[in-house]
């Protein structure tokens, strides 16, 4: 009978203790979220703060596999650019923090997970590199980025920028990499001019592929360019 009031003491004092520790102080006994930090000390004699894990590039991209669904909103500072930012570092181009979104598309397909940097909520928003707009259909610079069909004029506006920024030819020797979004999906796209008297029929997909038609009997002159604006979601 002793025995039995011993097992059942230290079974109600386990569940008094799972209930009493579904929310964690540290440097208080009275906390009010699931992990409540207090500072141990106001004064200036110590630093106070908390420290994410800290890792390079290069080692928070040997751990690639470790990161799925279950890994959705970790946190980690980055401490050096990863040498060959790709898949799921593609962005670890910079020192600082960055937490991981398993269900974002880092290029390989839908939830092959991305590490985000994180920052400031205003959005980055740039011109669209030089690009070649052919109006000649048998002028197209390449059969990759360009198309002709039925007097329609196609050009893959993401992919030429995700190419110019990610292999640019001539840098500073101390320069890290250009920041290269992951996929089309992360961008919006605008066309702010374009001469109406050599272009007409303008749009641009959400996939940030640009079409167009050329006016008959058009006159190229010193307006004949468009202006193109990529914006971060």
């Amino acid at each position: 009978m002793k025995k039995l009031k011993l097992y059942l003491s230290l079974i109600s004092f386990m569940c008094v203790n799972s209930v009493m520790f579904a929310q964690v102080g540290v440097n208080t006994d009275s906390p009010v979220a699931t992990l409540d930090v207090v500072a141990s000390n106001t004064g200036a004699t110590t630093a106070e703060g908390l420290i994410a894990p800290r890792l390079t590039g290069d080692q928070l991209a040997s751990k690639n596999a470790q990161y799925a669904a279950a890994q959705d909103g970790a946190v980690v500072y980055v401490t050096a650019a990863a040498t060959a930012p790709a898949g799921k570092t593609i962005n670890l181009t910079t020192i600082g923090y960055y937490y991981y979104k398993a269900t974002a598309d880092n290029g390989a397909g839908a939830n092959s997970g991305l590490w985000i940097p994180i920052t400031g909520t205003k959005k980055l928003q740039f011109y669209m590199p030089s690009v070649v707009l052919p109006i000649e259909e048998d002028a197209l610079p390449d059969a990759t980025n360009y198309t002709y069909s039925a007097g329609v004029f196609t050009v893959k506006l993401f992919d030429i920028y995700k190419s110019q920024y990610g292999t640019p030819k001539v840098k500073s020797a101390t320069a890290a990499a250009l920041t290269v979004a992951a996929t089309s999906a992360d961008m919006d796209y605008f066309v702010l001019y374009y001469d109406p008297l050599v272009y007409t029929s303008v749009s641009v997909s959400a996939a940030g592929v640009l079409s167009y038609s050329v006016v008959a009997n058009y006159t190229t002159s010193e307006k004949t360019f468009m202006n193109i604006m990529f914006k971060e979601k």
